[in-house]
């Protein structure tokens, strides 16, 4: 099976930008939604919200071992600029060159496995402004773009516009004939937020990444992507959990031509003590738009994204 390398790095890429984006949005729309049952709404909200930007901060170590992970030559590994294509590094390998240090053992393009530590250093900001610290190591059993490939990924005092990841990352290549498909792991996760003083938040999980339109084309703008899975996340001091889930059957929806999550829901449930309470998030019926509904209990908020 030939895999389309170009369409894997920007179409991967457009889904996890989106994701950034929509953390943003959940967290300023959650302020003051009341109660019941003696569990928060406002808290279930927030909470949800935040769950969301450590999902996307793992999302980030996904982006970078797609950019850092396309091929190794003489102990570096080259980015290749593809069809304009920006991900969070900017475009093209000049910007990871200037960003980060990249070492690769073996350092030959063909033996496996191959351990691929990606050093931040002290910090570095990317052109979409993500400023990334630490390092992650990757170890891969194959060609990232080989269906079977297995990914571990492990972080190092490594952090992502200041929220620091621990735990351990796994990514597998699932993709066939019928496009492509990769799903990802979080195992033992823990975030630290940059705002947090005594408090980290635990974090595991499952996601798949499926395409479902553009496969084999040469262009971007017919590639759509179907988004699901489950993850639990709670504090460490506050008692507070919440699982959500996005079920295969209505899983989010990302097109390379719009920059919105234009369909799917998100569900949770958020437990505090011997009470809970459910919500969704909404993003509609597949127009290519900035709006979304949040649904907490009898609350409800229409909410506009800001891109």
């Amino acid at each position: 099976m030939k895999i389309n390398k170009s369409l894997v790095r920007a179409g991967i890429a457009a889904v996890l930008s989106v994701a950034v984006i929509v953390t943003a949005c959940s967290k300023s729309s959650s302020s003051n939604p009341g109660s019941s049952s003696g569990a928060s709404s406002g808290d279930a909200a927030s909470l949800s919200a935040s769950a969301e930007t450590a999902d996307n901060a793992y999302n980030d170590a996904f982006n970078v071992v797609m950019q850092t992970g396309t091929s190794s030559t003489n102990g570096g590994v080259s980015v290749e600029s593809t069809k304009g294509n920006t991900s969070a590094y900017g475009t093209g390998s000049s910007t990871l060159s200037s960003c980060a240090t990249v070492t690769v053992s073996p350092e030959d393009a063909i033996t496996f496995p191959k351990t691929i530590t990606v050093d931040f250093g002290s910090g570095c900001t990317s052109l979409l402004g993500y400023t990334r610290k630490g390092s992650i190591t990757y170890t891969l059993s194959g060609p990232i773009f080989s269906p079977g490939t297995t990914i571990s990924a492990t972080f190092n005092n490594y952090s992502v516009n200041g929220y620091q990841l621990g735990g351990t990352y796994a990514i597998t290549n699932n993709s066939t004939e019928a496009g492509l498909n990769f799903t990802t792991v979080v195992t033992g996760g823990n975030v630290i937020f940059p705002d947090s003083t005594s408090s980290t938040y635990t974090y595991s999980g499952t996601k798949t990444v499926v395409q479902t339109a553009g496969i084999g084309t040469l262009t971007l703008a017919d590639d759509s992507y179907n988004v699901f899975g489950k993850h639990t996340y709670s504090s460490s001091v506050s008692g507070k959990s919440l699982v959500d889930s996005i079920d295969v059957n209505n899983p989010l929806v990302v097109g390379a031509s719009c920059t919105h999550i234009t369909k799917g829901i998100i569900d949770f449930v958020y437990t505090q003590g011997s009470s809970s309470l459910t919500g969704t998030f909404d993003y509609g019926t597949g127009a290519c738009d900035a709006d979304a509904t949040v649904t907490i209990g009898a609350f409800t908020k229409a909410v506009v994204l800001p891109w």
